[in-house]
C-alpha cells in the first residue's frame, strides 16, 4: 500500500471512530466537578479531533514532496493558508463541542427558550460549525493547490481500489454532516468542496493517477455532495 493510500485509510479510520464514539456510552458520562463536561467532548477534543488534524498534516508532507515545495513563494503561502485553516478547524470544533455539551445537558434540544439556550444552540450548530467547515475548506484547498504543482510519479503504480474504497467511506461521513445534520452549514461546505475539488480534478483528469489527493477529494465530494443534495431536496 502506498503512503497516500495508508493516509487515506487512516482518514477513514478516524472518521469511523468519530462517528462510533458519538453513539457510545461516553455521551452519558458527566465529568466532575459540577458535571463540567461529558466524557464524549473530552474524547473528541483530546484524542479524535487531533487525529483528524495530524493526518492532513502528513498528507501535506506527501503532496509537498517532503515539504520541498515550501521553498517556492507559492508553497510558503499555501503552507500559511493550511496553518490558518487548521486553526479555524480546531477552534470551531472546540467551540462546537463545548456549546454542545452545555446545550444538550441544560436545554430542551427540541423546544429551547431564552437567550442562554438560544446562544448555546447557535454556537453549537452555526458559529462552531461555520468556523470548523471554513477551516476544513481552507486546509483542503491548500492541499489541492500544492499537489497540483507537484505530481507524484510513483502514485501511478498499483491498483486504485484502496483509494476508491476510502473515498466511499469518507463520502458517507460527508452525507452525515451535509445531508442529515440539523444545520445546513455542512451542506454549504460539501457543495463548496465539490466545486473546488472538481475544478482541480478537471485540470489534471488526463493524468489523474499522478494526483491521488485530488482524485480522492473529487470522488469523496462527488459521492457525498450529490447524495447530500438528494437527501436535502427529496427527503
Amino acid at each position: 500500500m502506498s503512503r497516500m493510500n495508508l493516509l487515506f485509510t487512516l482518514t477513514s479510520l478516524s472518521v469511523v471512530l468519530v462517528a462510533v464514539e458519538r453513539f457510545s456510552f461516553t455521551t452519558r458520562v458527566l465529568l466532575q466537578p459540577y458535571g463540567f463536561l461529558r466524557l464524549h467532548e473530552l474524547v473528541q477534543l483530546t484524542v479524535l479531533i487531533p487525529l483528524t488534524v495530524i493526518v492532513p498534516a502528513l498528507i501535506f508532507r506527501e503532496v509537498s514532496r517532503d515539504f520541498s515545495a515550501l521553498r517556492s513563494r507559492e508553497g510558503k503561502w499555501l503552507f500559511l493558508a493550511f496553518v490558518i485553516g487548521t486553526y479555524f478547524y480546531a477552534t470551531g470544533n472546540g467551540l462546537h463541542e463545548m456549546a454542545s455539551a452545555a446545550f444538550n445537558e441544560h436545554c430542551d434540544a427540541n423546544a429551547f427558550t431564552g437567550d442562554l439556550c438560544g446562544g448555546l444552540f447557535f454556537n453549537d450548530f452555526y458559529t462552531g460549525n461555520t468556523m470548523f467547515f471554513a477551516g476544513a475548506l481552507l486546509m483542503n484547498t491548500s492541499l489541492l493547490a500544492i499537489e497540483s504543482r507537484n505530481p507524484d510519479e510513483s502514485s501511478a503504480q498499483g491498483s486504485p481500489a484502496a483509494l476508491v474504497l476510502n473515498a466511499a467511506v469518507y463520502a458517507v461521513t460527508v452525507l452525515a454532516y451535509a445531508g442529515l445534520d440539523r444545520s445546513p452549514v455542512g451542506l454549504v461546505y460539501a457543495v463548496g468542496m465539490l466545486l473546488v475539488a472538481g475544478a482541480f480534478f478537471l485540470k489534471v483528469r488526463q493524468h489523474y493517477r499522478l494526483f491521488p489527493f485530488t482524485t480522492y477529494s473529487a470522488l469523496v465530494y462527488a459521492l457525498g455532495g450529490f447524495a447530500s443534495l438528494v437527501v436535502r431536496i427529496f427527503l
